[in-house]
């Protein structure tokens, strides 16, 4: 949501504690998929949903029973305040085990991947099945913690907040999570240790009738990374939370 929706979104309901409901909203980069208009594959390095990865080497990819999600080329990121946390160059891609579904578990850290490339010199490679593919575009705005506004607003105006986001696919990187059963952050940090102090969104994928694909029952993906291993480019430390309804 833009700030002047929230703004106005206050005005309207007359809410009193303005201050604490405008902090309960976080800047992050809402991805959106664009319609698909042609039979043309988004150019190889561009950042999509769907479709075969483009990694440096086939050797690269994690294997056929792991499915490519996305990808999205770092240099799209430019100038986002809400995101330089991280790299400036490179393609991140995420890949998930569909037939397994898993919610993210220690033990299943297997069913899911995150492979960073830096190399320009490209390939698409085409393992497994593919996903419908669609370009991505790219807008920061805000994005609620709704545990937050839950305690805040009374229950008429909850109910109407819910009803403004309803329809609404939730595609995002960085910023806070939109929860379904509990909050993500505490939830990566109660499973995976103190190491997740500080976690970073590094990517929010719905479940998409674009896509055709449902994650549980109406769920959503959260891949998750320690703010200090972002920095350091340790994308082999994230890990993933699966929630759904």
């Amino acid at each position: 949501m833009e700030q002047t929706a929230v703004e106005r979104f206050i005005q309207e309901h007359q809410i009193k504690n303005e201050a604490d409901v405008l902090n309960a909203f976080q800047q992050r980069i809402n991805l959106s998929m664009v319609p698909r208009t042609t039979r043309e594959e988004v150019a190889i390095g561009h950042s999509k949903f769907g479709g075969y990865p483009d990694l440096s080497n086939a050797v690269d990819h994690p294997g056929e029973d792991l499915t490519f999600l996305a990808q999205f080329r770092l240099s799209d990121f430019a100038g986002y305040e809400s995101v330089t946390a991280l790299p400036k160059d490179g393609l991140l891609s995420f890949f998930y085990n569909l037939e397994e579904q898993p919610w993210g578990d220690k033990d299943e850290r297997h069913l899911w991947r995150v492979v960073y490339t830096e190399d320009t010199d490209l390939e698409r490679v085409k393992v497994g099945e593919a996903l419908n593919e669609r370009a991505v575009s790219f807008d920061e705005s805000y994005a609620p913690n709704v545990d937050v506004l839950a305690h805040l607003l009374n229950d008429d105006q909850f109910e109407a907040f819910e009803e403004l986001i309803d329809d609404e696919e939730f595609h995002a990187i960085g910023g806070h999570p939109n929860a379904i059963q509990n909050d993500v952050f505490e939830e990566v940090q109660d499973t995976y240790g103190d190491r997740f102090k500080r976690p970073f969104l590094l990517f929010q994928m719905d479940s998409s009738e674009e896509l055709d694909i449902m994650f549980g029952d109406v769920g959503i993906l959260y891949f998750l990374i320690p703010t200090e291993a972002l920095q350091a480019k340790r994308f082999e430390e994230t890990e993933m939370i699966m929630q759904c309804y």
